[in-house]
């Protein structure tokens, strides 16, 4: 099992949401919101389920 650095994770995750959000897709902003609450197996599900590669935030291969 690969250590995924979570707090990069996140970071992406953010940048995601808010460029969605300043897009026009206004339910980012709740997404957006709860991101902090999430911990690292939860945000590594939510990144799975938008078709993020993981793979991009491996540490220590």
């Amino acid at each position: 099992m690969a250590t995924i650095d979570v707090d990069a994770l996140r970071e992406y995750l953010r940048d995601y949401y808010g460029t969605a959000m300043l897009a026009g897709f206004w339910p980012a902003v709740a997404d957006l919101g709860e991101l902090d609450a999430l911990d690292g197996r939860e945000l590594c599900e939510r990144a799975e389920e938008l078709g993020i590669d993981l793979r991009r935030f491996v540490v220590g291969e």
